[in-house]
């Protein structure tokens, strides 16, 4: 019997799920069922609304629960990882470093299992090793504030009964510097170097749930909290350089590792340019560079082996704060690179090294946002006119619902440069044969047409400093994706003639710093969501200015 589900996959995303041969025997069938039918990306768990309980959602432990024209919603399910940081005793910005003996035991964490008969496994977002040494999750958004100590709590509790009583703001100095102690610990856990609007984020939190901490004379009473947690996290830095054991992403700062020329606080620090968690991790314990740098031996041999997939994620994931040393302190050809680690050079490896930097599942994030903004996105491109209207509707009027997913979002994303008055030709060169010269390319996706081949492209491969680093994309929205993975992966910077581009994939495909956009990207992203949250569209009501001379307001994020 045929049976219809109203399926609510986000809050403004509501579909119908047509079931001509009835609703599946088991729960596992039936969201397998709705993922494949909706293309969607991860893990889900489903939930029924019973009308018993006021409509009300339970968890589906039986697909009996369920009956013809029922309410179900899907929940993505997020991987549970455990944050355990350790210092590392001596860090070296060349190709040796130091450390000390430990008797702890070196652990890593595991969210999956590989089959090892598979030479060529292929690994989910979910699958990649994750070092102890590393941190695991992103900035909150709102950011939480931390549990301060029972007496802190108490005396906050009574200020804040005093405060809406009668406007009292509190002034105890030693609870505030306790108060401040226990926030750097907590953005600490986070960055070594928060940004203006991450402090002002832990502020307006803590101001927040105490406004007796409010202070007068500031519009908001935070502009007080925001100055000193600035200055407290310099001084937090400083404290951590005295101690004998190395924080990488604060020594990389210090003086006497910068190069004469920069031999200036403020000049060429390295730090988090593009949202990354772990931008230059600590070795994990009982590791220093010389018994990595065996590892890295040991790796290269075992990328000539066969079945082995497991071994390699394994290696990679230990040698992970080795790379990152690499990459940020010394920043070599890439040529120079691949040739060190030539297990990095694929597509598991790309997306698992793309976590272990951001915490972030790759593809499946970019895949899911760009999906979600296509039918928006189209309609905008389609209303488009001028020269870059012209150049978009060639590839619009083959974009049809018959067409496949992956053809509709290659349109889709040529189309978003041209929108973004950028133009494709600077990502994207079509080529007859995959011998052709590319030397000359600084970053380039390469695509192969084959007049003899059923399959058009034959190829796709990216190029980056001359050389092909990828091949074997499929199309390419893929190679987009694995390129944000590489160059999150080599620390290198977006092209400046694809900045609107880049900047659309990081922050709002992949959803990283995505507080601070460019103006033309912010104007994009509003008007998407007006679209996205059942608004009407007008092309005069809401322009996106595409002159080459326009100059973007100052909120330019550093690429």
């Amino acid at each position: 019997m045929s049976v219809q589900l109203r399926v609510i996959i986000e809050e403004h995303d509501i579909r119908k799920l047509m079931l001509p041969s009835g609703i599946p025997n088991t729960v596992e069938d039936l969201v397998s069922l709705i993922v494949k039918t909706f293309q969607l990306h991860g893990e889900f768990g489903l939930l029924y609304e019973d009308t018993d309980f006021g409509n009300q959602f339970f968890s589906v432990t039986s697909t009996a629960e369920l009956h013809d024209k029922a309410t179900v919603k899907i929940i993505r399910k997020e991987p549970t990882i455990v944050l355990d940081l350790h210092p590392v005793d001596e860090l070296g910005l060349s190709s040796t470093l130091s450390s000390v003996d430990t008797t702890a035991d070196e652990s890593e964490i595991y969210t999956s299992t590989v089959d090892e008969d598979d030479d060529h496994a292929s690994f989910s977002s979910q699958d990649t090793v994750l070092p102890v040494s590393c941190r695991t999750a992103p900035w909150p958004v709102p950011f939480q504030l931390p549990e301060f100590s029972r007496d802190i709590e108490l005396i906050l509790a009574e200020a804040n009964k005093s405060f809406l009583a009668s406007g009292t703001h509190f002034r105890d100095a030693s609870v505030k510097s306790a108060i401040m102690q226990d926030l750097a610990k907590a953005i600490f856990s986070y960055t070594a170097y928060p940004s203006s609007l991450q402090i002002a984020s832990v502020a307006e939190a803590l101001v927040e749930k105490f406004p007796c901490l409010k202070e007068p004379g500031s519009f908001s009473g935070m502009y007080g909290w925001q100055q000193r947690l600035k200055y407290k996290m310099h001084n937090y830095r400083a404290k951590l350089k005295a101690r004998k054991y190395a924080y990488p992403e604060i020594e990389v700062n210090m003086l006497k590792r910068k190069l004469p020329s920069n031999t200036t606080p403020a000049k060429n620090v390295r730090r988090p340019k593009k949202a990354e968690v772990n931008y230059l991790p600590p070795h994990p314990v009982g590791e220093n560079q010389d018994t990595l740098e065996k590892e890295r031996l040991e790796l290269v041999e075992e990328i000539t082996k066969k079945n082995n997939a497991k071994i390699i994620m394994e290696k990679m994931s230990k040698t992970f704060s080795s790379r990152r040393v690499e990459v940020v302190t010394l920043s070599p050809a890439v040529s120079v690179f691949k040739e060190r680690w030539p297990a990095l050079f694929s597509e598991a490896q790309i997306t698992a090294e793309f976590r272990r930097i951001t915490t972030v599942a790759l593809e499946e994030t970019f895949m899911l946002k760009l999906d979600w903004y296509t039918p928006r996105l189209i309609q905008l491109f389609r209303a488009k006119g001028g020269a870059a209207g012209a150049r978009m509707h060639p590839l619009l009027n083959d974009v049809n619902e018959s067409q496949s997913v992956e053809k509709k979002r290659d349109a889709v994303v040529c189309c978003l440069m041209e929108y973004l008055g950028e133009h494709q030709e600077d990502l994207f060169q079509d080529c007859q044969s995959e011998h052709e010269d590319h030397t000359d390319q600084t970053m380039k996706v390469i695509v192969i047409h084959d007049a003899m081949s059923e399959d058009d492209p034959a190829d796709v491969f990216v190029v980056i400093e001359g050389i092909q680093v990828l091949k074997g994309c499929g199309n390419k929205t893929k190679a987009c994706v694995l390129l944000m993975g590489l160059i999150y992966a080599l620390n290198l910077e977006y092209p400046k003639k694809l900045k609107y581009t880049f900047e659309v994939f990081q922050k709002i495909f992949l959803e990283l710093d995505g507080a601070k956009l460019l103006k033309r990207v912010h104007s994009l992203k509003m008007i998407s969501r007006d679209y996205v949250g059942g608004g009407s569209f007008s092309a005069q009501q809401h322009p996106v200015t595409t002159d080459e001379g326009l100059e973007d307001d100052q909120r330019i994020c550093e690429h």
